[in-house]
């Protein structure tokens, strides 16, 4: 990490010094909000020590060069918060859907408006009439786990806007969708856990959840068994309706060598009875997130599926379509896999 003197180091220089890609130094440089706090932090950090210096001609040349890319503002985006929390930061997948969505509309010269559905004073006309006045020709519904959650006659307003669903969609509205694909979520863990070794493993997630899905999870997870002849290969499924004793007695009784769940307290359950991990029982969590730094799991880009979800609303909007589709999109994004001390 030490440089001849009078000499700074380039960008490639950190990056093979933080571990990181060129790119992404360059953003942790730039202080850009789209990496984590401590990623950025650590890497300006090495590059004091390396000491690195900003260079304020080529600073002044790159951001006029930024400028003269950005998009014209084109219209307003409507995002519609459908959860029973007002602030979607409050969950992690929701968050990330919402970070998404912006980043990828102001990228594309659109604002962004939000609305949350379980304001006190917000009816299907009072959030039409909003909408109307301000402009918005799009709307993307985030969040929409529950279709109780959602009143019948909001289905009207849908019809005259370009509309999407972002993340998992449990109303039956015949609109665009974008989310992950659960299915290829489970399955490729799956293959992952054999792949590293494992031969028992046991899926573990909430029946609720399995459903909502349409039983993504599951069916993804078992279909890695097809085709095995041997007991020890037999598929180990554990629906939980909420009480996690259900799932100690399924692991006391199959034990299996590996969990691959969505439900993270179970890690500590687990702990807390004993069982040491990675050691004796492995972890793997379906749907990772950045605070999971001690398990494995699958990250399942939910900002690449709020991204997908304004490229849909855009595409609608060029074609001047509205409402519901005789033939909806639905476009899944894929997970990737996340090492962890939990393996």
């Amino acid at each position: 990490m030490h440089n001849p003197p009078n000499s700074r180091p380039n960008m490639q220089q950190i990056a093979d010094a933080v571990g990181l890609s060129k790119s992404a130094v360059s953003l942790a440089l730039r202080n850009d909000p789209r990496l984590p706090v401590a990623t950025r932090q650590r890497v300006q950090l090495v590059a004091e020590k390396m000491g690195y210096r900003r260079n304020p001609v080529v600073d002044s040349l790159m951001t006029q060069l930024r400028a003269g890319r950005q998009p014209c503002f084109q219209a307003n985006l409507g995002l519609i918060n459908c959860s029973s929390f007002k602030d979607l930061n409050k969950n992690h997948t929701f968050r990330r859907l919402r970070e998404g969505v912006i980043a990828r509309a102001e990228a594309l010269g659109y604002g962004v408006e939000e609305f949350w559905l379980q304001q006190p004073d917000m009816r299907p006309e009072r959030l039409q009439q909003i909408i109307e006045a301000r402009g918005i020709r799009g709307l993307l519904l985030v969040a929409s786990v529950y279709p109780e959650a959602v009143d019948f006659d909001y289905d009207k307003i849908w019809q005259d806007f370009a509309c999407a669903v972002v993340g998992v969609n449990s109303l039956n509205n015949k609109l665009n969708c974008s989310t992950n694909d659960q299915y290829l979520t489970a399955r490729n863990a799956t293959k992952k856990i054999f792949e590293l070794g494992y031969k028992r493993p046991m899926l573990i997630v909430p029946e609720k959840d399995d459903n909502l899905l349409e039983n993504r999870f599951s069916a993804g997870y078992e279909s890695v068994f097809r085709g095995f002849k041997s007991i020890d290969r037999m598929p180990l499924v554990t629906l939980v309706s909420g009480d996690i004793n259900q799932a100690l007695d399924s692991v006391r009784n199959e034990r299996p060598d590996v969990i691959i769940t969505n439900i993270s307290k179970l890690y500590d359950v687990f702990k807390n009875e004993g069982y040491e991990i990675p050691e004796k029982l492995a972890f793997v969590h379906l749907d990772w997130y950045d605070s999971l730094t001690h398990i494995a799991g699958m990250r399942q880009n939910n900002r690449m599926v709020g991204s997908a979800g304004v490229d849909l609303i855009v595409a609608q909007l060029q074609k001047n379509d509205v409402g519901s589709q005789d033939y909806p999109k639905v476009t899944q994004i894929e997970s990737v896999w996340v090492s962890g001390p939990s393996i």
